[in-house]
């Protein structure tokens, strides 16, 4: 199949996402054709493991995307990186290059997830929560 026997997927924020199937078109009462895309979760989901298993680094957009198939804002993105949501804004939009750690520990979660399993993800958020919970001892504290 070539690239014209496909159609380029925008819809997932992505610039090199074609679509060779999964995808009819159907025609409105007004006669006008429109675009179905049968299962986008599950082309989501597929795209999100075609990522992850690529040694590809990940560019703004492809971290971006990662993260929001994670369904996580940039401030609980930054809290598990232990940076500011700042951070990880800059990385979203170019404006700073995306460290290898921070490509590594979205990959994980993003194949953990795709996976089914979601362990690591609770190890994580449990540990923030206790951080958070002693940073707040620490203030009454002080």
């Amino acid at each position: 199949m070539n690239m014209n026997d496909s159609i380029r997927y925008r819809g997932c924020g992505l610039d090199n996402v074609y679509l060779v199937n999964g995808f009819r078109y159907m025609s409105l009462a007004s006669g006008q054709e429109v675009l179905h895309i049968e299962d986008i979760p599950g082309l989501h989901r597929a795209i999100a493991e075609a990522i992850v298993d690529s040694p590809i680094d990940l560019d703004a957009k492809t971290f971006k995307f990662l993260r929001k198939e994670q369904d996580m804002s940039q401030r609980q993105l930054a809290e598990i990186l232990g940076v500011e949501e700042q951070t990880v804004s800059n990385w979203e939009r170019a404006k700073t290059p995306i460290p290898k750690y921070a490509s590594l520990v979205l990959r994980t979660l993003t194949k953990e997830k795709c996976g089914g399993n979601a362990v690591l993800m609770s190890v994580i958020e449990h540990m923030n929560k206790l951080d958070r919970e002693r940073h707040q001892d620490e203030i009454r504290l002080g």
